[in-house]
């Protein structure tokens, strides 16, 4: 049997496209993956990703958002002879015949496979399976021809190509700031809101989780939301997937209330953010006085705030009472507890565990093993956590490249 598919016709790059639409039943029966419509074992022939296991995150995300919603999908038709027929719109007098509005007609011989979407092809065909109510969704689909040729293989790989290629990832500050189910993310975005002024989002970089060089802000959105995450994930113990889907209005309120209790000991405990609020000092000022980086605090890089949420979460082991049910109201005395236990701790990048570690030669080494081993080494010298020493110096004098180097001193007694 022929389909029939009201679509819009557009043309870009020498090539036309459809933009249809086809209920996840119709999209699960008719398109297929490109293995599944020829096996083949050429490597020129493969246009098809490995699909792993974030489809069943993503299975999950249909089965139960309520607010589920996917970007178009890219399909190739091949096989057959597809036809557009123009829909005149001389009975409809906002528009004109430059509306490209038809009907796609294929012939009942094509067989169609994803370009761009296959893990949300794969996605949708095991959500119905499980929930049949999901059957009857609708998604946005774009369809391109493909000729199966030689050169028709190799216009389609290249447009496959491209099209993975050149999609953009949103950056990690970009999730958070749109990110309405994961209570982390909603309690940082009140966070600026608050009051708190070093948090107030024109001190804040909301994009990239980094600071351009001679910035005038106190740090990223995606450096306070590190914190967060490594402090809350101390106090509260979280169920499978609950940062994936909303809680409750209470749950959210008293995340928030906690993660602001916490900013507001950091601010009693940690003299240069209240300097930075009173405008006593600029943001530059403090990350590098007098032109010098080695003099920096380390709160005041983007780096230095998620080492320290993770030094936050190591000095809460102790707490009995901890981890809580998350989303539950946090006696504000454990915050304090915890900053008292790291207050010994140097806070200047020219000290040890900063110097050689991520700070090395005037500027910072933002690599996760030099990120582990800071935060390791403060542990040691805190002596919170459960560190090797000996592991920890053979780890040290590898980093540094000297064998004689030792381990910086304890800093409690």
């Amino acid at each position: 049997m022929a389909d029939l598919i009201p679509v819009i016709r557009g043309r870009m790059g020498g090539r036309d496209y459809y933009i249809g639409k086809m209920t996840f039943q119709e999209l699960s029966a008719k398109v297929q993956f490109f293995h599944d419509v020829q096996a083949s074992t050429r490597l020129d022939d493969m246009l098809q990703r490995a699909l792993g296991s974030r489809t069943r995150e993503m299975k999950e995300y249909l089965l139960k958002q309520s607010e589920r919603f996917y970007g178009a999908i890219i399909v190739a038709s091949w096989g057959g002879r597809p036809q557009y027929i123009k829909v005149r719109m001389e009975d409809h007098p906002l528009l004109d015949d430059d509306f490209d509005f038809g009907l796609l007609k294929f012939d009942g011989r094509q067989s169609y496979f994803a370009l761009d979407g296959q893990h949300r092809l794969q996605s949708i065909k095991d959500a119905i399976a499980q929930d049949g109510d999901l059957r009857n969704e609708e998604v946005s689909v774009i369809f391109v021809t493909h000729e199966r040729t030689e050169e028709g293989n190799v216009k389609t790989r290249r447009l496959f190509h491209t099209l993975n290629r050149h999609a953009k990832k949103t950056t990690h500050g970009e999730n958070i700031t749109l990110d309405d189910d994961n209570v982390i993310s909603i309690a940082t975005r009140m966070l600026l809101r608050s009051g708190i002024k070093a948090l107030d989002q024109t001190h804040i970089e909301l994009v990239n989780r980094g600071l351009r060089r001679n910035s005038p802000l106190f740090t990223s959105l995606a450096a306070i939301y590190d914190l967060n995450k490594a402090a809350l994930e101390a106090v509260y113990s979280f169920p499978k997937d609950y940062l994936k889907y909303r809680p409750s209005d209470v749950d959210v309120e008293n995340t928030y209330d906690t993660v602001a209790m916490l900013w507001t000991t950091l601010h009693d405990s940690i003299p240069a953010i209240s300097q930075f609020e009173s405008g006593e000092l600029s943001a530059m000022d403090i990350r590098e006085p007098d032109g010098d980086p080695a003099s920096g605090h380390l709160l005041f890089r983007p780096i230095g705030l998620g080492i320290y949420g993770g030094l936050v979460a190591q000095a809460l082991g102790g707490e009995d009472s901890l981890p809580q049910k998350a989303g539950t109201e946090v006696d504000p005395k454990v915050w304090r507890r915890a900053l008292e236990r790291l207050l010994p701790l140097p806070l200047t990048l020219r000290e040890r565990p900063w110097r050689g570690t991520i700070f090395r030669s005037d500027s910072m080494d933002t690599t996760k093993a030099a990120r582990g081993l800071a935060t390791r080494l403060a542990c040691y010298m805190l002596d919170i956590g459960d560190i090797d020493a000996e592991r920890l110096l053979a780890d040290y004098q590898g980093h540094l490249e000297d064998e004689d180097a030792s381990l910086p001193e304890r800093v409690v007694g």
